[in-house]
C-alpha cells in the first residue's frame, strides 16, 4: 500500500485545520459563516482593489495605534474600517513582511471622499492561504467580506504546525464616512454560494 501524499494528508486533516475566519472589527461590526443560499447578486461588489500580504510568524501585521498598549501582547488582532484621514492615522505597522511598502502605499493612496478602506487579519497554518471569495454591500452595512481557505501551491515547503498571519486590504469604490457597521466571515469551502453561481460554474 502506497503512503499518502502530502496533499492527501492535508486534505484529510482539513476539517481540523479550519479555524474560524469569521471576525469582527470596531463598534457595530458583525461576522457570520456561510449562509445556506448566499447574498443577493445585487449586493455584490466587483470593482474593488485588493492587496494581501503574509507574515511568516504568528504576529499581527497591523495594530490600532489608538488602542492601549496593554493589549499589544494579546491574541486579539485588530481589524479596521477606515473612512477618514483621521482614522487612517490609527493604522500602525506592527511587522514588516514582504510587501509592506506596497501596503503602506495602498493605504496612503486611498481617497476617503470617494473610497473606503478595510483591513482584516487572519491566522492560518503555513500550508494554507486565505482567499477573499467575494465582497458585498448589504443594505444595512458598509461591507461584508467573505473569505475561505485553500491549500497553497504544492511547491511551497511548509508545515501545518507553523502559524502565519495574512492581512487583506480592500479598497471599496464608495465613501462610508460616518458609518461603522461592517463584517467579515468565512469557511472551509472556496465555492461561491448558490445565489452567486452561474450556470457555467454549476456545470
Amino acid at each position: 500500500m502506497s503512503l499518502p501524499t502530502r496533499r492527501q494528508v492535508l486534505h484529510a486533516g482539513g476539517a481540523s485545520l479550519v479555524a474560524a475566519l469569521a471576525g469582527c472589527s470596531g463598534e457595530g461590526s458583525s461576522s457570520s459563516f456561510d449562509e445556506p443560499s448566499g447574498p443577493s447578486p445585487d449586493a455584490l461588489v466587483t470593482d474593488y482593489d485588493h492587496l494581501q500580504l503574509r507574515n511568516d510568524a504568528e504576529s499581527a501585521i497591523f495594530r490600532n495605534a489608538a488602542r492601549d498598549d496593554e493589549g499589544a501582547g494579546s491574541s486579539y488582532f485588530d481589524d479596521f474600517l477606515v473612512t477618514t484621514d483621521e482614522e487612517r492615522e490609527d493604522v500602525a505597522v506592527a511587522a514588516e513582511p514582504d510587501g509592506i511598502d506596497e501596503a503602506r502605499a495602498f493605504i496612503d493612496q486611498t481617497d476617503f471622499d470617494e473610497q473606503t478602506l478595510v483591513i482584516t487579519q487572519h491566522r492560518t497554518d503555513a500550508c494554507h492561504r486565505v482567499k477573499l471569495l467575494y465582497v458585498t454591500h448589504p443594505p444595512d452595512s458598509v461591507v461584508h467580506l467573505d473569505f475561505c481557505r485553500s491549500l497553497r501551491a504544492a511547491s511551497v515547503e511548509c508545515s501545518v504546525d507553523d502559524r502565519h498571519v495574512v492581512a487583506s486590504l480592500v479598497r471599496l469604490p464608495y465613501s462610508s464616512k460616518g458609518e461603522s457597521s461592517w463584517g467579515h466571515g468565512g469557511g472551509s469551502s472556496c465555492r461561491l454560494p448558490p445565489s452567486l453561481r452561474t450556470e457555467t460554474e454549476d456545470a
